[in-house]
């Protein structure tokens, strides 16, 4: 998925990529489904912690799911997350992260540097105006470095309704190219001696 928001649309790592309309066969993902409005950010914390903001469920709400590089779960954010739709400010830590926290932020330890986050705020109709309120209800997550979290930049959202995005695996050659990438960007996990 990482590679097919690279490819494809604008967006890049930190940003959030997203579809201002129900999906439809442009998006080509394992397990869409077109009663909720899709969010995701991919994160890469090599240069230090990357902040997910997740907003309280005033207005709007969500469910999320942040993983890391290897899918394996951190945490659930959202009605069904830690916060249990009160809110939350997660610190995604990297691979041997000694530094501190801000008070507020709570931290999450990842065994890889790079991972995603998968939110879907609620969609109560395919009416105009309940999508309009879910998307915007979703631009309220924010994403940003720790090191700015005392005054956080614009999180970027990059719609990609009309953009073809195939993101199923690609049972060619680019294959190895792209576990290639992800061998030579991630650190070596114990359980990889098993794999």
């Amino acid at each position: 998925m990482r590679q097919e928001m690279l490819d494809v649309s604008d967006a890049e790592a930190g940003q959030v990529i997203y579809w201002g309309r129900p999906l439809d066969w442009m998006n080509q993902t394992l397990t869409p489904s077109p009663d909720t409005m899709y969010f995701m950010t991919f994160f890469d914390t090599k240069t230090g912690p990357v902040v997910i903001d997740i907003p309280p469920a005033e207005g709007g709400s969500l469910n999320g799911n942040i993983v890391t590089a290897w899918q394996m779960p951190l945490e659930d954010v959202g009605l069904l997350g830690v916060d249990k739709g009160a809110g939350v400010k997660l610190a995604i830590l990297p691979p041997g992260y000694d530094g501190t926290i801000a008070e507020g932020i709570t931290a999450i330890q990842s065994d890889t540097f790079g991972g995603f986050a998968l939110i879907r705020s609620s969609l109560a109709s395919h009416d105009p105006a309940d999508v309009a309120k879910s998307v915007a209800y979703g631009k309220r997550v924010k994403v940003y470095p720790l090191a700015q979290a005392a005054n956080p930049p614009e999180t970027v959202f990059v719609d990609a309704q009309n953009i073809l995005f195939d993101s199923t695996i690609r049972y060619d050659a680019t294959f190895f190219e792209h576990l290639d990438r992800v061998v030579q960007e991630e650190p070596w996990i114990d359980r990889d001696g098993a794999m």
